[in-house]
């Protein structure tokens, strides 16, 4: 650290070895008995000066003076000027110490203000990491549940194409049936062009009514305008025709060969004259009971 420097102050010169003048040189000694020497010089005149010591006519005494006042008021203003370095030289000390001391309390408030600041950010880093584990989570669910529906559309897709082909093939079939269906109804339609006339002529002439029951394989057969006395008496008599072979689950009266009647009916498949058979049967059962 640099010496500052005080207004007023200068460093004294280096006192000479030998306290004196500096007009004359001086002997290159500086003893105690130089200095008494040096007093008896000054203090004596030369004539007075003992033989041993008397110069010669070239020799010149030296004047010689001490300055131990000066030299004290020097070493003073020196040791003054000193201690007011000194006391200087504590006041700035105390005053960087004071300084120092209050950098370090700020660098101390500002390096807990940084660790609360990065505590902060450790903290809502966490939280932010956390957040971000939970959308990643989220992420690889909603990937997972993609990948699902994607299998699931594929399925679904080829499920469709199945139904698709099962569709086409069942339109085949329905339209394959349909024109079964077409042809039998022409068929029946002709048929019962044909036998509307004999239906007409069984319903007017001979009182014969065809009456379909809760059942469509069976049929059952009316005849009326048998009884002169009952016209509107009903002899009946019902066909099961679920099957090619056909049979009478019921008839009314009783007829005791109708069973011979059906067995015709299923070998010569005429059911004009199986209805003429019957109703012959029945006026014959009338005509018997009214005998």
């Amino acid at each position: 650290m640099n010496t500052p420097s005080f207004q007023g102050f200068t460093t004294p010169r280096r006192r000479p070895l030998t306290p004196g003048r500096r007009d004359h040189i001086l002997p290159l000694f500086n003893s105690p008995a130089s200095l008494k020497l040096g007093k008896l010089l000054e203090s004596t005149a030369p004539e007075d000066l003992p033989k041993d010591l008397t110069p010669n006519e070239d020799y010149d005494p030296p004047r010689v003076w001490f300055q131990r006042d000066e030299d004290k008021k020097q070493n003073a203003e020196f040791t003054r000027r000193v201690d007011e370095m000194v006391t200087e030289l504590k006041r700035l000390m105390k005053e960087r110490r004071t300084d120092h001391e209050l950098r370090v309390g700020e660098a101390g408030d500002r390096e807990a203000r940084i660790k609360r600041d990065m505590e902060s950010l450790e903290a809502e880093n966490r939280g932010v990491l956390e957040a971000l584990k939970e959308e990643l989570g989220a992420e690889e669910e909603l990937s997972g549940a993609l990948g699902k529906l994607q299998v699931a559309e594929k399925s679904g897709r080829e499920a469709v194409a199945v139904l698709a082909q099962r569709k086409e093939r069942l339109e085949r079939v329905l339209e394959q049936k349909q024109r079964v269906v077409d042809e039998k109804r022409m068929v029946l339609a002709a048929q019962k062009a044909m036998n509307e006339p004999e239906l007409r002529f069984f319903e007017h002439k001979m009182g014969l009514s065809i009456v379909g029951g809760g059942n469509h394989s069976l049929l059952t057969f009316v005849f009326t305008l048998i009884s002169l006395s009952e016209p509107l008496r009903p002899f009946t008599i019902t066909l099961d025709l679920s099957q090619r072979a056909y049979r009478a689950t019921h008839c009314k009266p009783q007829l005791y060969n109708v069973s011979a009647h059906v067995d015709w009916l299923n070998e010569t498949r005429d059911f004009h004259r199986f209805l003429k058979r019957i109703r012959q049967e029945f006026c014959s059962l009338y005509f018997n009971e009214t005998i």
